[in-house]
């Protein structure tokens, strides 16, 4: 019996993502800490609907975004399923506090694109921002990658630089065919049971910015070897936190006017570019990976030029 009861568990773990899991953690260490504050004498027991209202109210007034507050309240809910107790959060008025906190918060995405201009203003400045050649050769390929094939970036590298993670793009899962070049991505967001997605990039030896000749330029360097593609010389593996702090660094250099540009900016500069190229919407969609219509939310609009079209 012992033996099923920790089979059944390890099932049940494995239901989630470790992201979503990091973020019931998260989510569960917020409401013990609103608990202290309202100096709840219950640290560890069953929420009650009020008390669930107060902590998004709580949440609200520290002023979190709608997404982060959702977030930690099904963590909450999370919680009281796995224990067998009632869901407080499915409570009506909860569900409405939900609905309002929605509704206030509502702000716009003030991430801004990557475009092809200040994506060859970043690579130009990588041998400069990066400790060697090894390493710019690196986030060339990442860089490139990233906004061509409109990639998220936990579908790239690591959540840190000592644990192989598996939803990292893998040396494995990266074919050649002359100018061709096939990626296999074994699991991402909307895909968390590994039913993966191929993705095929045509390259173009006379761009500057082509992903497909930047790949193969730094297998070079890398070697051939199984495991996360983008690992450093010695091994550990470029992680999100330094992708971030390198796009930081890059971004200084290369135009340190434009501001608010993250790791998704890639993902956004791709779908944007992608549509002022002719690409048809359900094209990009497709390219994107996206289930929904949310792809809509990455597409910005370009600068309407009257001179051109008077």
């Amino acid at each position: 019996m012992a033996a099923l009861e920790e089979e059944s568990a390890r099932l049940v773990q494995m239901a989630w993502a470790p992201r979503t899991l990091q973020m019931f953690e998260v989510g569960m260490s917020n409401f013990r800490k609103f608990r202290v504050a309202i100096q709840s004498p219950h640290a560890n027991a069953p929420a009650s609907p009020t008390e669930v209202k107060h902590f998004v109210a709580f949440l609200s007034l520290k002023k979190m975004s709608p997404s982060t507050i959702n977030s930690y309240v099904c963590a909450v809910s999370n919680w009281h399923k796995v224990q067998g107790l009632d869901d407080p959060c499915a409570d009506f008025l909860v569900r409405k506090a939900l609905k309002g906190a929605a509704r206030a918060g509502v702000s716009p995405d003030t991430r801004q694109p990557i475009t092809p201009d200040l994506l060859l203003k970043l690579l130009t400045v990588l041998p400069i921002v990066c400790m060697s050649l090894y390493e710019a050769k690196m986030f060339t390929s990442v860089f490139t990658l990233a906004f061509f094939g409109l990639f998220r970036i936990g579908e790239l590298v690591c959540q840190n630089k000592t644990f192989a993670d598996k939803n990292a793009l893998q040396f494995q899962d990266v074919l050649f065919q002359n100018e061709l070049m096939k990626i296999t991505i074994r699991f991402s967001k909307t895909d968390q049971l590994g039913r993966s997605n191929n993705i095929i990039l045509q390259g173009d030896a006379n761009s500057k910015l082509c992903p497909v000749k930047a790949m193969k330029d730094f297998i070079n360097f890398r070697g051939c070897h199984n495991g996360p593609m983008f690992c450093h010389f010695g091994k550990t593996f470029l992680s999100r936190y330094q992708f971030n702090r390198v796009l930081e660094l890059s971004m200084k250099r290369a135009d340190p006017s434009i501001k608010n540009v993250k790791s998704h900016s890639f993902r956004i500069g791709g779908a944007t570019n992608a549509i002022c190229k002719g690409v048809p919407y359900e094209k990009v969609k497709e390219m994107g990976r996206w289930k929904s219509d949310a792809a809509k939310t990455y597409i910005r609009t370009p600068i309407i030029e009257v001179n051109v079209l008077t």
